[in-house]
């Protein structure tokens, strides 16, 4: 039984489901980092960030949790067999 607390895999698939929400990340992105804001905008842009971030963060996590319950399942139904 390999587990890796720590691996981050990155689906692409999630960011091609949601494209909205991916060009948002994008284009906040690279305004945060390069533009001169106002320091309200600025934080309301960074608190959008950290919100989608999260978001992907947590439908990564879920798709790895299914996967791993998946393969639990197949594995203990083979062992059954």
């Amino acid at each position: 039984m390999n587990i890796n607390y720590y691996k981050i895999t990155i689906k692409h698939e999630e960011f091609l489901a949601h494209p909205a929400l991916t060009s948002l990340f994008l284009v906040l992105f690279f305004a945060l980092t390069f533009a001169r804001l106002p320091a309200l905008l600025y934080m309301l842009m960074l608190a959008v960030e950290v919100y989608i971030a999260m978001f992907f963060g947590a439908r990564f996590a879920s798709l790895e949790k299914e996967d791993d319950s998946h393969t639990a399942t197949v594995q203990a139904s083979e062992e059954s067999a």
